[in-house]
């Protein structure tokens, strides 16, 4: 409901300080009070000002007064330099930045006439009126929908180069969410690049061989046609430009500047007819300390991960905005419409293994990651070899993190983690959404991973609360039924929260291997006031006590028998006769 047609009070007041305004001035005249067709309150009026009249039209919201009301032209045209767009409202003192219920639209009107005053005053003189709004890098960019990305090593890079020397130059260009991106890829000649640029833009797109040419007096108004630039050209002695970009039917782009104005110009030549496409350049502001520094430490660890579904697909993502770049992920699956309720992976994946999806997503975040795959199923029906390879392979990683809740494949990663003495991390997310739990076992400090478990299985019988028929059917499933067979389902956001504890897990542990936050090693994360959990969000952690051995058996041996056993085993292959050494 409008509010005019509900507050009657507040309408019978707008419209007598309207009017107290109108007889207490020269400058206003009221017209008249109209609706429109759907219902929003208009008030017509003229402001008189230096012997113009101006026709105005203030627009009242529909949830006035929590907002502000809305001035305009009456025929749409620009009469303001403060004003948004040429048939926007104008910018007036009360915005909503700064709005307050208690502003009226007699409040509006006279900001209306002080701001056409101070634009135009007496003398005749048109001046910019004092403006109290602070810019943004977003609000300036929001029309602009061809675009240059350059960082700040990009600008020293082309601020280096010689003047007036025209140089290769290579560009990326790609349309993301219909607006079209182009940043440097390198410049100078493809084989030996003078630069390559930092930004680390994800794989897609096409390149465009391009030209670059420093030229410290260069100004160019945006109302410059192609030809009219051709002209400039001439004027500075580029001549190589004039004939690079006076090419049919091929696009030929030119990037031109200097210090902090560089501009890249797109040229079409097509029927003799001659185009101009300026992109506007936005430089990527100086990096910000987003992670802590102790995270520093994660860019050359590696991270075995056991399971690419959506626990594991989660932490993997998680791990690489933190700043791990080395992985290596095992999974047999492959990805289908229904995995995407709870999973990091988009549909466009739909029927690719999970591994092959993971690393591409991984490299959407961090171009330099590296990601060894494994499509093989950790204790399912694989051949020896294959399995002997996955578990070595995980023994060689500084962290193996098990996302498969199977308890299978939990034996093979717990012995090479205790072999190796590898840490280990894993978690679980219960069935029906409620709860879940996150543990670690780090070498040398906590239980080997089989006695961890051992001891959080124990803790749980401890506990006194049993289990549901449910929750033990399915333990092994993120779903659930009641006794009166209503589904329980984690969601996305269940899921997230014990993913996210996991990798907290993680990265604690690779930060900081000798010291954690974290006072305890294993912890039963409550999503709801089911089983041992009194409240949801409730978290219990579980204190466990060192337990067996890291490190591989090793009988002991002295040198003397060890040499007897390798003399007693290893084959040597000897010639078969004294020709063959010839």
């Amino acid at each position: 409901m409008n509010w005019w047609l509900t507050r009657s009070a507040r309408l019978a007041s707008e419209k007598t300080t309207i009017a107290q305004l109108e007889d207490s001035s020269e400058w206003l005249k009221l017209l008249k009070w109209r609706a429109t067709s759907d219902l929003t309150l208009c008030l017509d009026f003229v402001i008189n000002h230096g012997g113009i009249d101006y026709a105005l039209e203030m627009d009242y919201p529909n949830v006035f007064p929590d907002a502000p009301p809305m001035i305009f032209s009456s025929n749409r045209s620009r009469i303001s330099d403060h004003q948004y767009g040429a048939a926007g409202e104008l910018c007036l003192e009360h915005r909503p930045d700064n709005w307050h219920p208690n502003v009226t639209g007699a409040d509006m009107i006279s900001s209306t006439y002080r701001l056409l005053s101070e634009e135009r005053p007496e003398s005749g003189a048109i001046v910019y009126a004092h403006s109290a709004h602070v810019g943004s890098l977003g609000k300036d960019m929001r029309t602009k929908l061809c675009r240059l990305v350059l960082s700040c090593s990009d600008k020293v890079a082309l601020n280096s180069l010689t003047e007036h020397e025209v140089t290769r130059l290579s560009l990326k260009e790609r349309a993301v969410a219909k607006i079209y991106i182009a940043n440097i890829e390198t410049i100078g000649p493809k084989d030996t690049p003078l630069w390559r640029t930092d930004i680390g833009a994800s794989a897609g797109g096409s390149c465009s061989d391009s030209l670059v040419v420093r030229v410290p007096t260069f100004e160019t108004s945006n109302m410059l046609s192609a030809d009219e630039l051709e002209k400039v050209f001439a004027r500075l002695g580029l001549t190589e430009l004039i004939s690079a970009t006076d090419v049919a039917n091929d696009p030929v782009p030119v990037l031109i500047g200097d210090a902090d104005k560089w501009q890249l110009l797109w040229f079409f030549t097509s029927k003799n007819e001659r185009k101009l496409i300026r992109y506007s350049t936005l430089e990527i502001p100086p990096d910000m300390q987003r992670l802590p520094t102790a995270y520093e430490n994660l860019v050359g660890k590696r991270v075995g991960l056991v399971g690419c579904g959506s626990v594991g697909s989660k932490v993997a993502v998680s791990l690489a905005r933190s700043g791990v770049q080395n992985f290596f992920l095992v999974d047999e699956d492959i990805f289908f419409p229904g995995n995407i309720v709870r999973n990091e992976l988009a549909l466009d994946g739909i029927g690719v293994h999970k591994t092959n999806l993971l690393k591409d997503r991984l490299l959407q975040i961090c171009p330099s990651i590296d990601a060894k795959l494994l499509r093989l199923s950790l204790g399912g029906q694989e051949s020896a070899a294959s399995m002997t390879a996955a578990l070595e392979e995980l023994q060689n990683c500084d962290v193996i993190v098990d996302a498969t809740a199977d308890p299978v494949a939990f034996n093979l990663m717990a012995s090479a983690a205790k072999r190796s003495k590898t840490a280990m991390i894993w978690c679980q997310v219960f069935a029906g959404g409620i709860g879940g739990f996150i543990a670690r076992a780090r070498p040398d400090i906590d239980p080997i991973p089989s006695a961890a478990r051992d001891q959080i299985r124990q803790w749980c019988t401890d506990q006194g609360v049993a289990w549901s028929s449910w929750q033990v059917e399915n333990a092994q499933s993120y779903e659930g039924r009641t006794e009166n067979g209503a589904p329980l389902v984690a969601d996305d956001a269940e899921v997230s929260i014990v993913a996210y504890h996991a990798t907290r897990f993680v990265t604690d542990y690779l930060a900081q291997p000798e010291r954690s936050i974290f006072p305890m090693s294993a912890y039963m994360i409550g999503m709801s006031s089911e089983w041992a959990f009194n409240q949801p969000f409730d978290t219990v952690p579980i204190d466990l006590r060192p337990e067996g051995d890291w490190g591989d058996i090793v009988d002991p041996i002295d040198a003397e028998e060890m040499m007897v056993l390798i003399k007693e085993h290893l084959v040597i292959e000897e010639a078969d006769d004294a020709s063959s050494c010839s």
